[in-house]
């Protein structure tokens, strides 16, 4: 029985650690509030409302849609788009695969339930699905958060071969989605959190942003929130601190240079002047790392005064980070 009770307590250790384990911040009462989020769905009724039918039910997210995502001239053209043989196959395979959405409501409601509860003045969106034809992957603006589903139709849909490079699909799913529709509406939520634009400031926001993602879906692996795969998670992990070193050897850390931003920020097959095994965006990696950090090290620290700590060489001193 001994043994028994062991090796549970191994288990259990190790399936928190591979999910990343839970904050400080988790609270199950939370998630048995009442729910915020019902998932409308737009993709389904372009194709059977009219323009003025559509503009009355979802408001200003119509000419968002139309506008920023499409790029129409009008809301009239609507037609010419939905009527598209290529949008309407398009749209029978996401409707197909988008059957049901409960799975996702749930993630999202849930996440929003943490929202709401630690940020009680910022607005909780509308949610919304919507067909691009493979644009725009997620909306977030004007009170509205919504998602091209038409992007999320899985990695071994083989029209992505063509139109997404090989290092984007492998996130282009169903599991994904929930994590990107709030990683989303979290950027576009804190706005007054990034100041400054080196790239210390820029990875530290992007390292809050997953904090909160991870704080938001308590079961979900960090992998998954970053966009990375396991084994590209394990190589960041393996080669930390050779990164770090990396960045403060190059005196990178406080440049103000839009292409050293890029290199460590946005996606890519892998970080340039790192091992081609890197994967890309690894300071966004390490702007989490230097985030949690700061969080075990301030334990009375909350999520408003993470959020509200906008001078980042402070910040970086408090977090203490040692990788």
């Amino acid at each position: 029985m001994r043994f028994n009770y062991l090796l549970l307590i191994s288990f259990t250790v190790l399936l928190l650690t591979s999910c990343g384990g839970r904050t400080r911040f988790y609270d199950d009462d939370i998630e048995r509030e009442p729910s915020l989020v019902t998932i409308e769905r737009f993709d389904r009724d372009i194709f059977t409302l009219d323009s003025a039918s559509l503009a009355e039910k979802y408001g200003d997210f119509m000419n968002v849609y139309a506008f920023g995502v499409l790029r129409l001239h009008s809301t009239g053209e609507l037609p010419l788009f939905t009527s598209d043989s290529g949008i309407v196959q398009l749209n029978t395979d996401v409707q197909r695969i988008y059957e049901s959405h409960s799975d996702i409501e749930r993630k999202v409601d849930n996440a929003f339930k943490y929202f709401h509860h630690y940020f009680p003045d910022k607005e909780v969106p509308r949610v919304l699905f919507h067909i691009s034809g493979f644009n725009q992957s997620i909306v977030a603006a004007d009170g509205f958060l919504s998602a091209s589903i038409d992007q999320y139709l899985g990695s071994d849909y083989e029209p992505y071969n063509s139109i997404a490079y090989g290092y984007e699909i492998p996130f282009m799913t169903r599991e994904q989605l929930p994590v990107d529709m709030m990683n989303g509406w979290l950027t576009a939520s804190f706005p007054e959190s990034l100041i400054g634009d080196r790239l210390l400031d820029q990875m530290l926001f992007q390292g809050k942003i997953i904090y909160l993602l991870k704080v938001f879906y308590p079961d979900a692996t960090l992998w998954s929130l970053l966009s990375y795969t396991e084994a590209q998670y394990r190589w960041c992990e393996r080669y930390e601190k050779e990164v770090w070193g990396y960045i403060m050897e190059n005196r990178e850390l406080f440049s103000t240079d839009w292409k050293t931003a890029t290199k460590y920020l946005s996606p890519a097959p892998f970080t340039s002047g790192l091992s081609q095994e890197s994967p890309g965006r690894i300071g966004v990696y390490i702007g989490f790392k230097i985030v949690e950090s700061y969080m075990n090290a301030n334990t009375d620290a909350t999520l408003q005064t993470l959020m509200d700590f906008t001078d980042s060489q402070r910040f970086l001193q408090e977090a203490r980070y040692r990788p």
